[in-house]
Parts: C-alpha cells; sequence; structure tokens
C-alpha cells in the first residue's frame, strides 16, 4: 500500500491542474481571439489597447497581408518559472486595398483623397462613388468590422 500511495495522490490532483490549465488557456485564448477579430478584414493593424490585455502577445506579419498573433499567458516575471502556461496562435489578415500591382496592395500605396471616405453603399469605392466623384475615398469596413472605424458617419 505504501508503494502505491504516491501514483494516488498524483492521480488525486491531476483534476485541479487540468482546471488550472484550462483557465490559462482560456486567457490566452480570449487575447488572440479579440485582437484578431479585431483586425480582420480591419484596413491597417489596430494600436494595442492597454497593456495588460496584450501582455504576452506578438504579432508577426507574415506576408501579403496576413498576421498571426500568439499570445502565452501566464507570462514569467524577473525570469522565474510560472506553472502551466499554454501559448495560442490565430491568424487573421488584413483587408486588401486596390492600388499597387500585384500582392503588393497596401494602404502605403494607395493616394486616398483626404477627408473623403466612402458611403455606406459603395464601402470600398469600388462600385461607381470613386469614379463618379473623381476621386479615391477612404475605405471604411462597415458591417464585421463597424467596431473600428472612426472615421464620420456617412449616411
Amino acid at each position: 500500500m505504501g508503494i502505491v500511495a504516491p501514483g494516488v495522490a498524483s492521480m488525486s490532483i491531476q483534476p485541479v491542474i487540468a482546471q488550472k490549465r484550462a483557465q490559462n488557456f482560456g486567457v490566452a485564448e480570449t487575447r488572440a481571439v479579440a485582437y484578431a477579430a479585431l483586425n480582420d478584414g480591419a484596413p491597417a493593424l489596430t494600436p494595442w489597447q492597454g497593456e495588460e490585455a496584450t501582455k504576452g502577445c506578438n504579432v508577426i506579419d507574415m506576408g501579403d497581408n496576413a498576421h498571426t498573433i500568439t499570445c502565452t499567458y501566464p507570462i514569467a516575471k524577473n525570469d522565474e518559472p510560472v506553472m502551466y502556461p499554454q501559448t495560442v496562435t490565430r491568424a487573421f489578415r488584413l483587408a486588401p486595398l486596390a492600388g499597387g500591382t500585384g500582392s503588393n496592395t497596401t494602404a502605403t500605396n494607395k493616394n486616398y483623397t483626404p477627408g473623403v471616405y466612402c458611403p455606406l453603399w459603395d464601402a470600398w469605392g469600388i462600385q461607381s462613388y470613386n469614379k463618379a466623384h473623381n476621386v479615391v475615398c477612404i475605405p471604411v469596413p462597415y458591417g464585421p468590422w463597424a467596431a473600428t472605424y472612426t472615421g464620420e458617419i456617412l449616411w
């Protein structure tokens, strides 16, 4: 019986360890998914919204407007090891904007007309708005990306 006791003790705490790992995974997953959802389809990366919300996260540009965000929780403090760290990686893609050549279509090579935002009915200005008004309107991510839009409401 004395030989089996350490094995039984180890088995009895496994549910507690699994719960702690799941809790850490939930925090890392929430941070990664929230940032990926905020930026998916947006014209440019949004700035970090506070150090605590994105602590332990790293965004990597994969090229062609594709990015990944990797979040780890908990984070080691002062090089001390942490118990049960969990790491999550999520991918997202920025909206390819018209202009440029080939796959090199980013916001940096498009000459937008300053202060002219695309209307609700032509959110990217490609149906007829740009041609009819002789402008290159700034794309407005309506719909799922509306939370990232900070420009003037045009309807």
